[in-house]
């Protein structure tokens, strides 16, 4: 589904989310990293899942939008949990926000394919079913939709 280039350019856009992440929450590097093994499975499960979805619902040669490619690689980065916790850190130290940070970074990659801000409201949603649900691809592609149509 996606060739080098456009895998290099999503791993690029993976790590500018858990650089906006990171900016906006307290731990350091020291704490936890993005694990890029963990990305690169979860762009391979995002692109296998995205060429089945094109082989039964688009036309021939048509490549998925920004909104599909926005919800399904925002659900595998939910799944597979890029962010990682150093060996060296305290289970003591593993806060409440910790637990959330994987959710957070899927909502930021959501974030960073689409033209408008994602209403607050929705991120919220999308960070308890990032966290909790195993939301389908296809109904995060249609949020990404609506979430555009909503701020025009």
């Amino acid at each position: 589904m996606f060739n080098r280039e456009e895998r290099a350019l999503l791993r690029r856009q993976i790590a500018i989310a858990y650089a906006d992440f990171a900016r906006h929450n307290q731990w350091t590097a020291t704490d936890v990293y993005l694990s890029s093994m963990i990305v690169e499975r979860a762009i391979g499960n995002a692109a296998n899942d995205l060429e089945r979805m094109s082989n039964f619902h688009l036309e021939e040669d048509k490549k998925p939008d920004r909104h599909k490619i926005a919800g399904f690689i925002s659900k595998w980065v939910a799944k597979e949990r890029p962010i990682q916790l150093r060996d060296n850190i305290s289970q003591v130290d593993v806060s409440r926000r910790l637990y959330w940070a994987n959710a957070d970074l899927a909502v930021k990659v959501f974030q960073i394919f689409l033209r408008k801000e994602v209403p607050f409201e929705v991120a919220l949603n999308l960070r308890y079913w990032f966290a909790f649900r195993d939301e389908r691809g296809e109904t995060l592609a249609l949020i990404a939709y609506c979430c555009e149509e909503m701020s025009k």
